[in-house]
């Protein structure tokens, strides 16, 4: 009998300090949704699924948003938001210019009804994920079957670009957001726009002599 009593007892010690230990284990917390910790990324492509215009939106204090365009090297803070409940508005002015809905993180509807119009949101990195970095990957023309294959090296501040035998990086470019960095070649009016998604960068440019313009992916090395 007094074994019987003793085995109850370390029975009911042992499930004490195990519930003592769960007690104590942290408890994760869902935190609420910060619109202001991301970037919206609207892309338009044509019938083909070419990318014809990217337009990224950060959202800043006092319910201001600055817009920076695929086309564009200088950001236009015009622009004002709203968001409550998952419902984000954007607007221009006084004239509101659209309305998403997000759940779980992503666009589930939008006003806008634009056939060939995509919408995704991106976190902010905490540092330029492009720094110290070498994308490899290639160009090419809407239409065209050929790729003219390219390597990019980024310091913090620079990149350079080549086919092989990449130099230094000996270009200056400008950051936006963590998310995306961009070139304006005043001399050859060429515009280079990188964003960086998923892992990988995809590559913008536009030949404005020409009007042409080639599109890329590029993989980290």
């Amino acid at each position: 009998m007094k074994i019987v009593k003793i085995t109850s007892m370390l029975v009911l010690l042992m499930s004490f300090i195990a519930c003592k230990k769960d007690s104590v284990a942290p408890q994760q917390k869902n935190e609420p949704f910060d619109i202001r910790k991301y970037v919206l990324v609207t892309k338009k492509t044509n019938s083909s699924g070419w990318v014809e215009d990217i337009r990224l939106t950060s959202f800043e204090a006092q319910s201001k948003s600055i817009i920076f365009t695929e086309g564009g090297n200088i950001p236009d803070d015009g622009f004002n938001y709203s968001y409550d409940n998952g419902i984000l508005k954007l607007f221009y002015g006084l004239s509101l210019q659209n309305e998403l809905k997000i759940e779980n993180k992503n666009i589930t509807s939008t006003t806008e009804s634009v056939a060939g119009k995509f919408y995704k949101l991106i976190e902010i990195p905490t540092d330029n994920p492009l720094n110290g970095n070498t994308y490899a990957g290639g160009w090419k023309a809407e239409g065209s079957l050929v790729t003219t294959v390219a390597s990019l090296k980024f310091t913090d501040t620079h990149y350079s670009e080549a086919s092989f035998n990449l130099p230094v990086p000996n270009k200056t470019y400008a950051l936006f957001k963590n998310i995306a960095a961009f070139k304006y070649d005043a001399t050859d009016r060429v515009m280079s726009f990188w964003l960086f998604s998923d892992g990988k960068v995809e590559g913008y440019r536009k030949y404005y002599t020409t009007n042409n313009r080639v599109t890329g992916t590029f993989i980290k090395q």
